[in-house]
């Protein structure tokens, strides 16, 4: 009887030792499944859909025809949980939960934008009045400055001081912290995405100046998690690209000065999400355009909305006198418009 207890006892020993000594080998398993799971070349993906669908070389394929073959390639890649696209936005999520907008997947100009990677720039114009304004220009190093010293100029005229940022100097810290001025324009890149996870696109989004690199995961955690910020893709260039949660976060005490923001992007105001955020953070009205613009006419027609507010007319005589800005402009039914005081006049 004992010596059938002791081999009893002796194989249940080595049973539960079998079993104790297999466990960190079954975890480090894991861990490393869980490594090469979350390293999605999601940017090397992003680019071999987009070379596809240009290689096709169909010069009888539009751009919403391209568009649509684009969203398909990527709904037929594994490592894509889904994409979906409205106009030239294109929203990315990968398995691992991670997400990518495609700004403008087939811009003419994307050869160019290894020069967004320029010097930050920030200068400052004093004024001699309380009235302060914020130029903004995280594209400078891709559509230049021209329109925006020419803007400056028409405030520093009515008594306004500036600050000018350009390239990486608008990044997520600045944006965060030093928004709170008079007037706020912003010349840049914005598109349009999918912020639930319901694979439609309900939300227009910002770019920053900020590069997106390796170390934006880490940095920004919390904002990627509650969705405050989103991977935007210009070209094979990430930027960090802020969403109207979060203006909604970080300026929830209304401290915007019954502010004019004027966001000089496409899709602006393809709906009123980025609008309503900053205007239920105090700001008094919100221009930008609906649909797709090119560069020149947003550029031309920032400079006339600023010199006309100047001379005294309203947002909504301004925006009446602009309306497409441009034949372009025109054949993407893309209007300058506005949400909020149409009565705003430059104080």
């Amino acid at each position: 009887m004992n010596y059938y207890l002791r081999t009893q006892f002796l194989s249940l020993v080595l049973f539960l030792l079998l079993i104790l000594s297999s466990l960190p080998v079954q975890a480090q398993r894991n861990e490393q499944d869980l490594g090469s799971f979350s390293l999605i070349p999601s940017d090397e993906i992003i680019q071999r859909g987009i070379e596809a669908i240009r290689s096709e070389q169909n010069p009888r394929v539009n751009a919403s025809q391209r568009q649509s073959a684009l969203v398909t390639w990527f709904n037929k890649n594994p490592s894509i949980d889904y994409a979906s696209g409205i106009e030239r936005s294109i929203t990315v999520r990968f398995i691992d939960g991670s997400y990518v907008v495609l700004l403008d997947p087939f811009s003419e100009i994307e050869e160019s934008v290894g020069g967004f990677i320029s010097p930050s720039l920030y200068q400052r114009y004093p004024g001699r009045t309380n009235k302060t304004s914020i130029i903004l220009n995280p594209a400078e190093s891709m559509y230049g400055h021209h329109q925006c010293q020419r803007i400056i100029t028409t405030l520093l005229n009515q008594d306004y001081s500036v600050e000018y940022l350009a390239n990486q100097a608008v990044d997520v810290s600045y944006i965060r912290n030093n928004l709170s001025a008079t007037i706020i324009y912003m010349n840049t890149h914005a598109g349009y995405f999918d912020v639930d996870g319901d694979t439609q696109a309900d939300a227009v989004v910002i770019a920053t100046g900020e590069l997106w690199t390796n170390q934006t995961d880490e940095t920004y955690a919390s904002e990627i998690e509650n969705h405050l910020i989103v991977k935007g893709m210009v070209g094979d260039q990430g930027f960090v690209t802020f969403t109207p949660g979060f203006i909604a976060q970080y300026y929830s005490e209304k401290q915007f000065p019954g502010s004019l923001v004027y966001m000089a992007t496409c899709y602006a105001l393809y709906d009123t999400t980025m609008a309503q955020a900053f205007l239920d953070a105090g700001v008094k009205v919100y221009m930008g355009w609906s649909q797709n613009t090119v560069f020149w006419t947003n550029s031309r027609t920032s400079v006339q909305a600023f010199h006309l507010l100047s001379c005294g007319l309203t947002v909504h005589m301004v925006c009446r006198l602009i309306r497409s800005g441009g034949f372009y402009n025109w054949l993407f039914h893309s209007k300058l418009m506005y949400v909020g005081d149409g009565t705003y006049t430059i104080p």
